[in-house]
């Protein structure tokens, strides 16, 4: 709570202080001296009272009354300022004598027969104008925190999603790899040792590897391993990898496991590659875009659009939170093929 007060007193102090500043230097621009006589006196204090009222209206009438919706109260209090403020002007006014104040007179009449006119108007104009600017500051000063907390609160869902999302896919994954070591183990592969051990590697990027963002090579060598823990199961199934500026990998980054699906899905929906029809791998740098697409054969009986998993939905809401309107994700089944495609727009 004081660290809230010290705030808006440095506030209040630096508001202050761009006043003076601002009309010194507004003086100085016209080559009018500030004079440290009485007419300097009624010009500091004139600024003083606009300044005194900008922050009646920013520090008090806004956030306690109209930022609270309590706009009678709010109303009532603003015309009550404005009328003190307005007399206050007058008050101000005599810190001159007649002689000098006749200096500042604007009507030759009324200078030469030394009547002081009456000034309630313009005083009024004056009250209105730094009360709405005062009004204005508040206003935009609170839309601003508004929308520095809605950011941040914004920020903070959209990692909490991307969190459950991960987590959603981290089971996902373990759950179709260890069918593939549990379908070695049933026929007492020798390779099953070979496919706990490649297993390990991958659980340990999975759930050391914390950051948002690695590396596209190391996300890459990832890739490899999943397809090489896949050949232990099928060691025929033909996988043809066409990489594009393969040396520019390492200086890109991208969130980790987002390639894994579409091979994934490649592999547990589609027919085993062949030397004729293999599962085609494509993933290369273009410019500042990451172009990175999946085809495979169709297995006989089984339609993509009745997968009904997890893997292509999570991808798709992960994309969208990690980059809105900066990719293009698209299935296409020809009935004999299924290709999956992603392009994305990755920082330079």
């Amino acid at each position: 709570m004081e660290k809230k007060a010290l705030k808006s007193l440095l506030e209040i102090a630096l508001v202050v202080f761009v006043f003076q500043f601002f009309w010194l230097s507004y003086y100085l621009f016209l080559g009018k001296p500030w004079p440290n006589d009485r007419i300097g006196m009624y010009r500091v204090n004139t600024h003083l009272t606009q300044c005194a009222m900008f922050l009646v209206a920013a520090f008090f009438l806004f956030p306690q009354y109209a930022k609270k919706k309590r706009f009678i109260p709010f109303l009532v209090l603003s015309i009550v300022s404005l009328l003190i403020f307005t007399q206050l002007f007058d008050v101000v006014r005599g810190f001159l004598t007649t002689p000098v104040f006749q200096v500042l007179n604007t009507n030759p009449q009324v200078k030469a027969k030394g009547i002081v006119q009456s000034y309630f108007f313009p005083n009024f104009i004056s009250s209105l104008t730094y009360y709405l600017l005062g009004l204005g500051y508040a206003f935009a000063k609170d839309w601003f925190v508004k929308e520095r907390a809605a950011l941040v609160l914004e920020k903070e869902k959209a990692q909490a999603e991307l969190s459950l999302l991960r987590n959603q896919l981290n089971p996902h994954f373990l759950f179709n790899t260890i069918n593939n070591i549990y379908y070695l183990a049933l026929i007492q592969s020798t390779k099953t040792a070979d496919a706990l051990l490649k297993l390990s590697d991958l659980l340990r990027y999975v759930l050391d590897e914390k950051s948002d963002k690695v590396s596209l090579d190391k996300e890459y060598q990832y890739l490899l391993k999943f397809i090489e823990l896949h050949r232990l199961r099928f060691p025929k199934d033909q996988i043809q990898l066409e990489l594009g500026q393969e040396d520019r990998f390492t200086f890109y980054q991208i969130p980790p496991m987002l390639l894994l699906t579409f091979v994934e899905n490649a592999f547990k929906h589609g027919e085993s590659g062949t030397e004729t029809e293999p599962v085609i791998l494509k993933l290369s740098i273009e410019g500042n875009k990451l172009h990175y697409s999946v085809r495979n054969k169709i297995a006989n009986g089984i339609s993509k659009d009745q997968n009904n998993g997890i893997g292509i939905p999570n991808l798709i809401k992960r994309l969208q939170i990690l980059y809105p309107n900066q990719h293009k994700i698209s299935m296409k089944d020809s009935g004999d093929y299924f290709l999956a495609e992603l392009e994305i727009a990755l920082p330079s």
